[in-house]
């Protein structure tokens, strides 16, 4: 293996010295002042995008990572290692909008075999956010573009989906989200609006003035119910029927256009027919339930007669699905991956026809199942963890490259973390099964709809069971990153559930601090509470009794109510896979203590935590202010905020905080010219006192009205899940 280079060993230095130093920097004024020392960009030998992805059932973006090396990672799993960087973009139509950025931790890991004598390497890491987006009635099907840029020891800047990564990729898939079942009246817009070629905003009129009936769609006839053994948190969404064999034969025969046409129930679905889709394919479920051996001869013999009518060969369709397996024509397996800051493993798959899928999105459809396994032993045995369901339907107005979806299975990774000193590297395997679930007791065992796949994942080191309670994330930081005694976060820590790396300077806490626990079967049943005291202004701890919201391993959300005394009992990993143990809602900015007590047991862990709630803004406190003036001399001579277009304006500022991070300028609406505004205090994440100055260069403007901003921003970590709030101080004025 080639050693690392320069350019990788020590690619924090040479970007801090020169942040265009491989001519990666997208402003091109900026780039043309710093010098290109070494050309490089999207380089993929020690890392690269596997498959980008979503998961319509639990509403993440998920990217896989690909490790490719033994080494490059800036140390081994004892070491703080380095990071993976993902940053999200999704465009719905009007252009890219940042969905956020997650991360994971990478380790130079020495190459080996598994048990089976297969290269460990590469192996997959994923990453994921929670996705928001707006939802539309399921006769408008939503297909956003989803970007994925990864980067290694580089975030990618917020809100520019153009950043060029040094080390890492960009790559684009195309998703689907969830639809409503529900009808809205501003879903008259999307249904009216291209059928009668009106502009959309009359029909927002005629919505908000008149009371228009809203059509219903029609149901299909009452049958078996398709039920969803992975449901999300609950949904108005009423249970959809599963079309019908004799449906769906009608559905997809290309001959029966004119048929369709004729019957007002399937008129709307009537364009799926675009390609034959062979009865093999919409009949799988029956036959494979046929060929289990549980439905008796007169059933059977029924069936058989039912397909006749329908013009099918029933034994054809039997013999078929009993001779071939993997097919991949409709749906396929793509990736696998472990995503460790959240617990859960990902297969990615995609759908690669429009049609085939057994309805539109309106009905039921069909159900993708996938199986994971995984040797978590190393020993050559593939332990069954389970199945997850993704639901998917013709979508006519797909891509030709198809649409990606995610399948999340969340895992107790505390019965697997090991020393460091461990490798950690281990066999998952999914297996992907249309309409049909694959096999519990066979992992080598390969559906006729779908395909089986493997890789190596790295379980991240960590405390393995030993029946102790204790504090594990306070705060979303795990408390082996947080100081003891000051109750601030050391140099190295990270966010626990996205991966991502905290100012090394050290970070308070804001607002609700989650904490967490161990999901050890050892200690499920134990009653523990919480309690809360104020180091700082002293005095005995109190109880915790917020509710606190947990999550199973199916998804589904409940609350969690402690007793008036704080007192509340230790739930097993399926009912609360984050092992969440309660909410403190905090207030001021002393030092505060979390206590864990067990009964039986008393006081069995505390955790300091330094809290930071006052916000900087433009206050009278000097520790924590943001200011900015025009210089009172020259804004007198201007007429009060009217300045000539060429001039040069000037002014003082300030930014402090008591936990300062940065600050920053910036100009509505066209943006600072480069080089157009120039400071006394250098523009970095040191604080500007109190006297600094400004100049605003107006020779590149137009004359117009604009609003001078200045963003400061401190470094607490807020709700327990993102870091930095920032505070805005504007000042306006004219060019004439």
């Amino acid at each position: 293996m080639p050693t690392d280079t320069p350019s990788r060993t020590s690619f924090r230095r040479l970007i801090t010295a020169n942040p265009n130093h491989f001519g990666t920097l997208s402003d091109q004024t900026l780039a043309a002042a710093l010098p290109v020392q070494e050309a490089k960009q999207s380089d993929t030998r020690y890392e690269e995008i596997g498959c980008v992805s979503y998961s319509p059932e639990r509403d993440r973006l998920e990217a896989t990572v690909v490790i490719k090396r033994p080494s490059g990672y800036s140390g081994g799993p004892c070491s703080t290692g380095s990071t993976e960087w993902v940053r999200f973009f999704v465009d719905f139509g009007a252009g890219w909008v940042d969905a956020g950025s997650a991360a994971a931790r990478v380790f130079d890991l020495p190459a080996g075999k598994d048990c089976t004598g297969d290269a460990d390497h590469p192996y997959v890491h994923v990453v994921g956010v929670v996705l928001t987006p707006v939802r539309r009635f399921c006769t408008s099907p939503v297909l956003p573009r989803v970007r994925a840029i990864l980067s290694w020891e580089q975030e990618p800047t917020p809100g520019d989906p153009s950043f060029v990564p040094v080390w890492g990729e960009v790559q684009e898939d195309t998703v689907q989200i969830r639809p409503r079942r529900s009808f809205f009246p501003t879903d008259l817009t999307d249904l009216l609006a291209p059928a009668l070629q009106i502009d959309p905003s009359v029909i927002e009129k005629l919505i908000a003035q008149e009371a228009i009936p809203l059509p219903v769609p029609e149901p299909d006839p009452v049958g078996p119910v398709a039920l969803n053994p992975q449901p999300l948190p609950p949904s108005p969404d009423p249970v959809q029927v599963p079309f019908s064999v004799d449906r769906l034969t009608r559905l997809y025969s290309k001959d029966k256009l004119a048929v369709l046409a004729e019957r007002a129930v399937d008129r709307a679905v009537a364009k799926l027919a675009v390609e034959p889709v062979p009865a093999h394919r919409f009949a799988a479920a029956e036959a494979t339930a046929a060929m289990s051996g549980t439905i008796s001869p007169a059933v059977l013999a029924q069936t058989s007669q039912a397909f006749g009518k329908l013009q099918i060969d029933w034994s054809a369709v039997l013999g078929t699905l009993d001779e071939g397996k993997g097919d991949t024509r409709y749906e396929e397996l793509e990736c696998v991956g472990l995503d460790d800051a959240s617990a859960q493993l990902v297969a990615t798959f995609r759908v690669k026809r429009p049609t085939g899928f057994s309805g539109p999105p309106c009905s039921a459809g069909s159900t993708e199942h996938v199986a994971f396994w995984a040797d978590f032993g190393d020993d050559c045995v593939l332990t069954y963890l389970g199945t997850v369901e993704v639901s998917t339907h013709d979508y006519i107005t797909m891509p030709a490259t198809g649409l990606s979806y995610a399948a999340i299975l969340p895992l107790d990774l505390g019965s697997y973390r090991r020393l460091c000193q461990e490798r950690g590297l281990h066999r998952v395997r999914a297996v992907l099964s249309w309409n049909t679930p694959p096999s519990t007791t066979d992992p080598d065992a390969v559906p006729y709809w779908g395909n089986r796949l493997d890789a190596h994942v790295h379980v991240l080191p960590g405390r393995p069971y030993d029946g102790v309670a204790r504090l594990t994330i306070v705060g979303g930081v795990a408390t082996s990153e947080i100081h003891p005694t000051t109750g601030v976060t050391t140099p190295v820590a990270h966010l626990a559930y996205t991966g991502a790396v905290l100012d090394p300077r050290g970070c308070p806490f804001a607002r609700r601090v989650t904490v967490h626990g161990p999901t050890d079967p050892a200690l499920v049943g134990s009653d523990y509470r919480l309690l809360v005291r104020d180091v700082t202004a002293g005095g005995a701890p109190g109880p915790v009794t917020t509710p606190f919201r947990v999550v199973d391993h199916l998804g589904v959300g409940s609350w969690i109510t402690p007793d008036s005394d704080g007192w509340t009992t230790w739930l097993a990993w399926s009912a609360n896979t984050l092992g969440l143990l309660g909410f403190v809602d905090t207030s001021g900015d002393s030092l505060w203590e979390v206590v864990l007590e067990l009964a039986g047991a008393g006081v069995v862990d505390t955790q300091r935590v330094q809290l930071d709630n006052t916000l900087n803004a433009a206050s009278l406190d000097p520790a924590n202010a943001a200011h900015l003036a025009f210089d009172p001399g020259q804004l007198a001579a201007q007429h009060c905020g009217k300045f000539t277009q060429g001039m040069t304006i000037h002014g003082t500022f300030d930014a402090s905080d008591t936990w300062f991070r940065s600050w920053g300028f910036s100009l509505l609406p066209t943006g600072l010219p480069p080089f157009a505004l120039t400071t006394s205090t250098s523009p970095t994440t040191a604080q500007a006192p109190v006297g600094s100055t400004w100049s605003l260069d107006t020779g590149a403007l137009e004359p117009c009205g604009y609003v001078l901003r200045l963003t400061s921003s401190d470094r607490a970590v807020v709700n327990s899940t993102w870091t930095g709030r920032s505070v805005p101080v504007d000042i306006g004025f004219c060019l004439e």
